[in-house]
């Protein structure tokens, strides 16, 4: 029993003659380990729950190839949950649980109380991905959005705009917030005015369609708008040429935040704010297999750095 026991367990110690003999009986006899079973004895389910909302927005679909696959090359497993609202996140982050996770990660929404409280009581590493909620008792790990903000600016700025507008997602969620934060910070250190800003509902292309009619049909309608997310930023970049007949980036230059894979399309080429979300997954994984190793009840919150892809949609 040991032997096969060892043959089934990554990393044990056995010979290559063992490994051969056992593989060969459990082929003959349709034999597979039960990872189940297996995790009632070592307490251990080697199960990470991953919950995500807004895979309207392809950043997401990046986000989850990233974790799965390096999760897999790291011996864990992925439990995913959708949460389609806000409102969802405390169930499904009792529901999680109740699979007793070795970790988890959210990036959806505000973490209740409750949620912080159960994954320090159950020593269970909790990191807060791609956002970064006011409150303690977990793990941050996401990008300078603040500073994203200043460099969207400058980039504008430097391309001798003076009229400036933000579209941001929910007024609530802190990557909004923050991105916007940095945006006017930038503006009004170089003596200018943030003339227009708004909220949408979510990060989608209805909402930058919605925004843009009304920032380009206002009285004081900007010359350069910085979005919160390259998909509200296709919806601007639509608005301002097929109805307000805008030349892009002669007449308005648009920056965008993600640098998802469709920004690069010739059809939109859009200059943008790129976060390194492979590098972000990474480091959410180190924190949390070096947690899982060994609990500390210790915090961590890591900011990286945003880089600006320069493509058609600002002026030179």
């Amino acid at each position: 029993m040991s032997a096969v026991s060892r043959v089934f367990t990554p990393g044990a110690s056995v010979s290559a003659r063992m490994r051969a003999r056992v593989s060969a009986a459990a082929d003959k006899l349709g034999y597979m380990p039960n990872v189940l079973a297996r995790s009632l004895m070592t307490q251990r389910t080697h199960l990470v729950g991953i919950i995500l909302a807004n895979f309207n927005n392809p950043i997401y679909l990046t986000v989850l190839d990233h974790f799965t696959r390096t999760l897999q090359q790291r011996g864990l497993r992925t439990l995913l949950l959708n949460v389609s609202n806000e409102n969802d996140l405390e169930a499904m982050s009792r529901l999680v649980l109740q699979y007793s996770v070795d970790g988890l990660v959210v990036s959806a929404g505000a973490i209740s109380p409750f949620i912080t409280e159960q994954c320090v009581k159950r020593a269970i590493p909790l990191v807060a991905f791609a956002r970064r909620p006011r409150r303690g008792q977990l793990n941050v790990v996401c990008a300078d959005n603040v500073a994203g903000g200043r460099m969207a600016a400058r980039r504008l700025i430097d391309a001798g705009h003076r009229t400036f507008g933000f579209l941001g997602g929910p007024a609530s969620a802190s990557t909004s917030e923050e991105r916007g934060e940095g945006f006017r910070a930038e503006i009004e250190e170089a003596g200018l005015t943030l003339n227009t800003s708004a909220h949408a509902n979510d990060y989608g292309y209805e909402a930058g369609v919605h925004a843009a009619r009304q920032m380009l049909s206002s009285a004081g309608c900007p010359d350069a708008i910085f979005c919160a997310s390259d998909i509200t930023a296709f919806g601007v970049l639509d608005v301002a040429r097929h109805e307000f007949g805008r030349s892009v980036p002669d007449d308005l230059s648009v920056v965008g935040f993600d640098d998802v894979n469709l920004a690069a399309a010739s059809s939109y080429n859009l200059t943008t704010i790129s976060q390194p979300v492979e590098a972000m997954v990474t480091e959410t994984i180190d924190i949390l297999e070096g947690q899982m190793e060994t609990w500390t009840g210790a915090w961590d919150t890591r900011l990286m750095a945003c880089t600006c892809i320069e493509r058609g949609t600002v002026r030179q």
